[in-house]
């Protein structure tokens, strides 16, 4: 696919995290927007007719960056056995993994060869805290989930996750959640972002903080 050189496509762009990256990536890249609300594209990662119609939309891009994926905080004890659609594990397994992947997956479609996809998992994934055994889980999965898809992805098309610390703007509720985390600033999680895009890592968890 040819054009779209110097255009980004963020999911997730009207989030804490996805507002820093907006304006860390605007500095080098047209940033087009996407996401379920404040956004140019419409796209739902939880749906994949969703995320391909978001991704003809958005034209001729050069990457897709994602930091966008829901989950649950849930003490484990409020967790029982279930069916995978009726777990309290649902919303983080549908939204933050599934989600991730399947975006990523319909990116091999759109990009040139050069682009790449940038996904995003977070601290919990070896860090966990109370009543975040479901974003532990999907965190871990997704960064192996990368690792894996990296060695069969497309040539001349690389895949990355940012794993980011807690973020300094993030609500009150979830600095409770966080405690004794060292709080970065949104702009220092962003940067990671950046730093997949423009080497040549490929297969890469960057954890930021």
């Amino acid at each position: 696919m040819s054009g779209g050189a110097d255009r980004v496509l963020l999911v997730g762009a009207s989030g804490v995290i996805g507002k820093a990256v907006h304006a860390v990536l605007a500095e080098t890249f047209e940033v087009v927007t996407a996401g379920i609300e404040e956004a140019q594209v419409a796209l739902d990662i939880t749906d994949p007719a969703s995320i391909a119609s978001g991704l003809a939309q958005a034209g001729p891009l050069a990457h897709v960056v994602c930091t966008a994926g829901r989950a649950e905080f849930v003490a484990l004890k409020d967790v029982a056995p279930a069916a995978t659609a009726a777990s309290r594990y649902w919303l983080g397994i549908n939204d933050k993994l599934m989600g991730q992947v399947n975006l990523a997956l319909a990116t091999r479609e759109v990009l040139p060869v050069g682009g790449c996809v940038v996904l995003t998992s977070g601290t919990t994934s070896d860090e966990p805290i109370l009543g975040g055994s479901s974003l532990s889980m999907v965190n871990g999965a997704l960064e192996t989930w990368v690792r894996a898809a990296a060695t069969e992805f497309p040539p001349g098309l690389r895949i990355n996750v940012v794993s980011p610390g807690f973020v300094r703007e993030s609500p009150a509720p979830a600095h409770a959640a966080f405690p004794g985390f060292e709080k970065l600033p949104a702009e220092v999680v962003a940067r990671g972002y950046l730093r997949c895009l423009k080497s040549g890592l490929s297969g890469q968890m960057i954890r930021v903080g």
